[in-house]
């Protein structure tokens, strides 16, 4: 499989667990030449914003679960495709936070 993308975007921050803590989504997209499709993996996490804490991903009730898109996909177009799940993705993330507070 061939990588497309690996990305992540921090979105914001949010209260959770008593600490403040960064909003993060990612997204993993790989091409299976193959089968001529695109696989994207993502993710959503929390993770704390404190200088003197270990950094560590969390995750709360509020966050939706992650996902895997699989699209049938040409090589040409699969990039395209990848940043639109991606943003896609960003989006649906950001309308389940609580209280988000922009960077």
């Amino acid at each position: 499989m061939k990588r497309i993308i690996d990305t992540s975007e921090v979105l914001g921050t949010v209260e959770a667990a008593g600490e403040t803590c960064e909003l993060c989504a990612t997204a993993d997209a790989c091409f299976d030449e193959a089968a001529g499709r695109l696989v994207t993996r993502l993710n959503a996490f929390l993770r704390p914003t404190g200088l003197l804490v270990k950094e560590r991903h969390f995750r709360a009730d509020w966050l939706p679960k992650d996902e895997t898109v699989s699209e049938s996909a040409s090589p040409e177009e699969c990039h395209d495709f990848a940043n639109d799940i991606f943003h896609r993705w960003v989006r649906k993330v950001r309308e389940a936070a609580p209280h988000l507070h922009p960077l």
